[in-house]
């Protein structure tokens, strides 16, 4: 806690306020593996998400400045989907998303373009549709690597959620759309949808509910602790305990 009497700035002294009040808001509280973790490198984080999920051990803990930027996504996706839509991309009515594994496996995507309006971007549509519409706001030097690298390498993350949202919906392709929270530059990139890869995260979701209801830990995705994916993973302690 802040001491409010001492040297600390001005700023310091607002955002303790800001912060207590967000950090005092009710988290979202899921109790099912959502879609944006099923394309994780590594089974065991995927498995431990769901694990978190079902209280079997801590729920990760989010600072507010790390809910803010959470926000902040919402905040540009918002942004981006007016942009597309006063372009003459046509969203679909928002759905009830997609559910699997009997209400354990559950997800949603940021919107479906279903048509293109003549009378705002002419007579051509540039993109093939319909298509699942996903949005992700980063920051710059991540952005620039996202251009550079294509989704599939740079995030299987964010590519396994288009493909099980692809998956799911029935739909051919993905239009995603990241915004640079730096710049407001806006990469769009087209994924087609890869059935064998779509049935081989399938697969994976169910070893995580298998070895779950078993009571076993599926395997990591090294043998070294200070491998780079398992220094930045929320549950690094109990993984390597």
């Amino acid at each position: 806690m802040i001491d409010l009497n001492s040297a600390s700035s001005f700023s310091d002294r607002v955002n303790f306020f800001i912060d207590a009040a967000i950090d005092a808001q009710q988290d979202e509280r899921r109790t099912y593996l959502g879609a944006s973790f099923c394309g994780e490198s590594c089974e065991r984080k995927t498995q431990y998400m769901y694990l978190a999920a079902q209280d079997q051990i801590e729920r990760q803990k989010f600072p507010a400045r790390v809910k803010r930027i959470f926000e902040r996504g919402h905040v540009f996706e918002a942004m981006c989907r007016k942009w597309l839509s006063d372009a003459g991309f046509v969203f679909g009515k928002p759905g009830p998303g997609f559910s699997d594994f009997d209400g354990r496996f559950l997800g949603h995507e940021d919107g479906v373009i279903c048509g293109w309006d003549p009378r705002l971007g002419g007579d051509t549509c540039p993109v093939a549709l319909p298509a699942v519409w996903e949005h992700k706001a980063m920051k710059d030097d991540q952005w620039k690597k996202l251009q550079k690298e294509k989704l599939k390498k740079f995030s299987s993350t964010y590519y396994g959620q288009v493909t099980m949202e692809m998956h799911y919906m029935k739909v051919l392709r993905t239009l995603f759309s990241a915004t640079n929270a730096n710049t407001l530059e806006i990469y769009h990139e087209m994924i087609p949808y890869d059935a064998a890869e779509a049935e081989r995260i399938r697969a994976k979701v169910a070893r995580v509910f298998t070895a779950t209801k078993l009571g076993e830990l599926l395997p990591r995705c090294t043998t070294d602790p200070a491998f780079y994916i398992c220094v930045y993973c929320p549950f690094r302690k109990p993984c390597w305990a």
